[in-house]
């Protein structure tokens, strides 16, 4: 860079030598063309074929020609410094403008940029594995079973590996935990169980040692495993000779082969160690795998769809009874392979949300682009002498219009600057705040596409705000520069006005955005779930199957743990409860219903429930209400008929008088009639917005789990018992940590993460927009009033009465305010029905919002209109008339 600018300087210093050269060289070509005419005349040539002789040789030769485009490029870049010059020396002569409009370019950039690094961190880059763009995830789906989205058996994995012609490679991976102990205290880490091509089909190598090899996802060959970064620097110190150690996970002897780059966080960002899967590819159920793959070069999605979905239906018809094969002869009903590419399976629900923010920033943008605008229209009107001057000393309107353009852009750029500085702190903060849920946000940061984007972004300001004024100084000639002689004409008071019933028009329209929003923000959060969240603390526990083989020890463990945990003090209730509501935790099936079996499995009725397994007094924990019979008793264990309680969802679906009880009902994986003995009320399981779902609870002690939900009601803060909680777990088995302790209020607002930023940031915009276009407003006003000074003090002179002229100063303003409001209705009504599918409980054209928003803004208008009006009140006659 320094030695650009030093070459530049020499540059400049001999083109100033060679100006001085120039008269000298133009008198010693006249004086060769001279010469050479007398020359050509005294050889018999006529006057006028001595003259075109002299001038084809000395008149215009080559390097004359080169020294002038040389010349016009230098004068070039020369112009421009001497702009920039000027445009820098005119800031600073006019500080209070120059920071005014710099801080409205600045929050208006820096609002960009910050939501584009959310945009390009999430939504554009691509994903950090080797060619990302044929990476796919299969996603089962079957009509017939109402299920949009189905996993994968291991069976139906094995085949997809085996039989497809359109995929490289393919894996599949399920999460899961283990308890790490034997070296230090034990601790329960997150896994993730995987093929053994799982590394290979993303294309990532391990920072230290290796992956898996082919073969190591057998059963009892899959005794390795591999560390993620962040475990190996936390629990193990960094320590390189951690490879071909062994590590005690649920009391089975595993061998660490290899540590994973930092950056690494698939499937999940918790995931801390990689296992493989022991797969038995004879297993049709359960569906629990998720797969991924790599498309062959060339093979589109469609392709591979078609070929895996006639792989899958191939694979039902030979195995008829399993869930594949339901309906798989039906044309549109069967089951199907969605194949979608896994950047949109990552972040598909997070496109429109951010695309929304997107649109918001960029009407902040026009706003202040607007606001700008309008002060540089005043600030050219109080400049009208000084370009008439201009003029009349030689400046063409091109030049002036130049010269203007030039200082818009540099005012753009300096606020470009402060915004990316305020962008820069805005993600830094983003970064700390605890948001969870929101993929890939830990990759947003402010990088090098963030500074060109906001580069251009300052461009294109510069241009848009810069341009009005330019355009109107072109169109100025010196008799209507001096003519107007400072004043502001019509046609600049009209685009001041026409600048700020734009400003109040977007304005709106993002206000409107953001009420619709907030509001089904607030129906979401008040909607009824079904159970209390409210001093309810959650956690899981989760046994070795080594230790705990034998049901009757898992069950002596959560009766332990349970009653050890009632007779704390501050304690109301707890119990244990499998697949707890909001956790993402998952397991459904179908069902039949003794008497109702034809009902059940028609096309249009069937349905899945969540099945749960659950101890005496889990309801009473959960804040459940037991609407009819009995809760579960100690005595429903494994040597007792089989029972199930069901919630109202399921109990006036299919008995619509609601008497449940005594009827009997089993699940299509079981195929064990249990016999029902209560109804509870019904809940939420995994989404607010949704309906909720039926569900069938069964007894723990029937239906043993190795894992489990510890749920404890408290009588005060949740918080306020782990402590306690994790030392009689200790007591009852040090070597079972227990892990992911949460308020269940916590577990539910995670859910609203996504909605809780968006809304947030849409309400932020919209709080700022509405600042902008009151200073645009002001602004204006005040210009309005400073114009017409003279004719107010004339007015009072004459008798007019101050009152009717603060009236005709407001009038005017909430004329503007009023155009504003109908274009920003006219634009809310047809933008906001694109954010329908966002909205919950609300309408699009909610009224209550349409009504009450407009009137914020005319109060808005109101108040910034008060100042000026009232200046124009107080205008002192005899100073306006000793002025004019």
């Amino acid at each position: 860079m320094i030695s650009f600018f030093a070459q530049l300087w020499r540059r400049l210093l001999y083109y100033r030598r060679r100006s001085e050269v120039d008269a000298d060289l133009e008198e010693e070509m006249r004086f060769h063309l001279q010469m050479k005419t007398e020359e050509n005349l005294a050889n018999g040539m006529s006057a006028e074929e001595a003259s075109q002789a002299a001038r084809r040789q000395f008149g215009n030769p080559t390097w004359l020609r080169e020294e002038s485009r040389e010349m016009w490029s230098f004068r070039s870049i020369e112009t421009l410094l001497q702009d920039l010059h000027f445009g820098l020396r005119m800031l600073r002569k006019n500080p209070g403008f120059t920071a005014v409009a710099v801080l409205t370019l600045a929050l208006g950039i820096g609002a960009n940029s910050a939501i584009f690094s959310l945009v390009n961190g999430i939504l554009l880059r691509p994903l950090p594995y080797a060619q990302p763009d044929r990476l796919v995830r299969l996603i089962q789906a079957n009509a017939k079973l109402g299920l949009d989205t189905w996993g994968l058996s291991q069976a139906d994995f094995a085949t997809y590996r085996d039989q497809s012609q359109t995929l490289e490679t393919v894996a599949a991976y399920a999460n899961g935990g283990v308890n790490l102990t034997g070296d230090g205290e034990a601790e329960r880490l997150l896994i993730t169980n995987v093929t053994a091509d799982f590394f290979n089909v993303l294309g990532i190598n391990p920072a230290f040692g290796r992956t898996f090899r082919g073969g190591e996802d057998a059963p009892g060959k899959n005794g390795v495993c591999v560390l993620s970064y962040g475990l190996w620097q936390r629990r193990f110190g960094g320590d390189p000779q951690i490879i071909g150690k062994t590590l005690n996970l649920n009391q089975t002897a595993t061998e660490v082969v290899g540590i994973m780059p930092a950056g690494f966080k698939f499937p999940r960002v918790e995931t801390e160690i990689w296992i493989p899967l022991a797969l038995n590819t004879a297993r049709t159920a359960p569906y629990f795998l998720v797969a991924i793959a790599r498309l062959k070069p060339g093979v589109t999605d469609s392709q591979a769809e078609a070929e895996t979905t006639t792989i899958l239906r191939d694979f039902g018809r030979q195995h008829p009874g399993i869930g594949e094969s339901a309906g798989a002869d039906e044309e549109g009903t069967g089951p199907k392979t969605i194949v979608k590419p896994l950047k949109e399976a990552l972040v598909g629900k997070t496109e429109k949300p951010l695309l929304v923010l997107l649109s918001a920033v960029g009407f902040v943008l026009l706003i202040a682009c607007a606001n700008v605008a309008n002060l540089l229209l005043a600030r050219a009107t109080s400049r009208t002498r000084e370009i008439a001057v201009r003029c009349a000393l030689g400046a063409t309107p091109s030049r002036i219009a130049q010269q203007l353009l030039t200082e818009s852009i540099l005012l753009a750029f300096i606020g470009a600057v402060v915004g990316m500085a305020l962008a820069w702190f805005g993600v830094t903060m983003l970064n700390r705040l605890p948001i969870e849920g929101i993929p890939r946000i830990d990759e947003v940061g402010v990088n090098g596409t963030v500074l060109a984007f906001t580069a251009g972004v300052a461009l294109l300001t510069g241009l848009l705000f810069g341009l009005t004024p330019a355009l109107r100084a072109y169109k100025m000639g010196l008799a209507g520069g001096m003519r107007e002689g400072g004043r502001g004409t019509t046609g600049s008071r009209r685009m001041n006005g026409a600048l700020v019933a734009a400003q109040f028009a977007l304005s709106l329209m993002l206000l409107i955005g953001a009420g619709l929003l907030f509001k089904s923000f607030q129906r979401l959060e008040s909607v009824s779930i079904g159970f209390k969240p409210e001093k309810m603390l959650t956690m899981i526990t989760s046994l070795p199957r080594l230790k705990y083989a034998q049901p009757e020890h898992q069950l002596q463990f959560y009766r332990s743990l349970i009653e050890r945990v009632r007779s704390l003090p501050g304690i109301q209730d707890a119990a244990m409860i499998t697949n707890l509501p909001f956790t993402g935790t998952d397991n459904t099936d179908g069902f039949n219903i003794e008497g109702q079996e034809s009902l059940t499995d028609s096309k249009e009725e069937r349905e899945q429930a969540q099945l749960q397994q659950v101890t005496p007094g889990s309801f009473q924990a959960m804040g459940i209400p037991l609407l009819r019979g009995r809760d579960f008793l100690d005595t429903d264990g494994s040597n007792a008929p089989p029972v199930a309680i069901v919630d109202e969802t399921l109990a006036r679906r299919y008995w619509p008088d609601g008497d449940a009880i005594g009827k009997r009902i089993e699940t299509t994986g079981d195929l064990v009639w249990l016999t029902i003995v209560g109804i509870v009320g019904g809940v939420k399981h995994d989404d607010l917005a949704g309906g909720r779902q039926p569900h069938i609870y069964s007894p723990l002690a029937q239906q043993p789990a190795l894992g489990a939900f510890l749920v404890v009601r408290t009588e005060g803060a949740p918080n306020a018992a782990i402590s306690a909680i994790r030392s009689e777990a200790q007591q009852v088995d040090p070597d079972i940590p227990i892990y992911l302790i949460r308020p269940m209020a916590d577990v539910i607002g995670k859910t609203l993460n996504s909605q809780r930023l968006t809304n947030w940031l849409l309400s932020a915009f919209s709080v700022l927009a509405l600042l902008l276009a009151a200073v645009g407003i002001y602004g204006t006003m005040s210009v309005y009033v400073g114009s017409r000074t003279n004719e107010f003090g004339i007015r009072l002179a004459l008798g007019a009465q101050p009152g009717h002229l603060r009236r005709a100063v407001l009038r005017e303003g909430l004329l503007l305010t009023a155009f504003g409001i109908a274009a920003g209705t006219a634009g809310a009504l047809a933008l906001t029905r694109t954010m329908a599918s966002l909205l919950f409980e609300v309408s699009a054209t909610d009224p209550l919002i349409f009504t009450a928003l407009p009137l914020v803004l005319v109060v808005v208008a109101l108040l910034a209109c008060y100042v000026p009006a009232r200046r124009a009140a107080s205008v002192d006659p005899m100073v306006a008339l000793r002025h004019e």
